[in-house]
């Protein structure tokens, strides 16, 4: 948040003070939003997470990095989700956006269930839904703005944090659970030899992925642009 005021405005002195901050606890989900929640996932064939702008806070990051550890699902970010879940992570399996035919959307497709974190109508989405296509859990503060190409099976509303680490202590682990994350690995195996083409190619204008190569390598690991 940003809020500017006019120098002169700025400049007022007044007498009043901060009116204290209200103690509050957000509400949590539901335990049969919970139950219907992890009965899809454990139904999936190949579900993956969207991590979006609604995900992005602290304790929900690591709840989240321990649900993707324990269960072995491959995640995604949105553009305003990025940085969540560690990028390094061998699950990772890149950023989305409204763009189309991009790896990470092929990745997408390849899902039966989408786990969509902190869906956010601000942001481009990362997807469309459509009538007998891949279902959808909306996990979020919110409850889902439901239009023609967005809506949710299964909704799970509250904290979101919290709502992962229910889930998180009664899930399956993909032994357990049987999921095939193969098509989705063999994406990731396409994006990342994409980005290693061209690296070392000198022309100019520049090329993109020579630009990317140059950041990184002076850019330490854990670097942040």
């Amino acid at each position: 948040m940003h809020i500017e005021l006019p120098e002169d405005i700025a400049d007022e002195q007044t007498e009043e003070r901060p009116i204290p901050a209200s103690v509050v606890r957000r509400p949590i989900a539901e335990e049969k939003a919970i139950d219907r929640a992890l009965q899809k996932i454990h139904a999936a064939k190949s579900p993956i997470i969207i991590i979006g702008a609604g995900g992005n806070r602290k304790m929900t990051s690591k709840m989240l990095t321990e649900f993707i550890d324990k269960t072995g699902i491959p995640f995604v970010t949105t553009q305003l989700g990025k940085g969540v879940v560690d990028e390094r992570h061998p699950l990772f399996m890149g950023c989305a956006a409204l763009s189309a035919a991009d790896f990470v959307h092929r990745a997408i497709e390849a899902a039966d269930l989408i786990l969509n974190i902190g869906h956010d109508v601000i942001e481009k989405p990362p997807f469309f839904m459509s009538k007998g296509g891949t279902e959808v859990i909306h996990i979020s503060y919110n409850t889902a703005e439901v239009d023609p190409v967005y809506f949710p099976q299964v909704e799970v509303i509250g904290d979101v944090g919290n709502s992962i680490w229910q889930m998180k202590n009664q899930v399956k682990t993909s032994d357990e659970a049987g999921w095939d994350f193969s098509r989705m690995m063999s994406v990731r195996e396409h994006h990342d030899a994409n980005i290693l083409e061209g690296t070392e190619d000198m022309r100019f204008p520049c090329y993109p992925q020579r630009v990317v190569k140059v950041v990184r390598d002076v850019m330490p690991d854990d670097g942040i642009i």
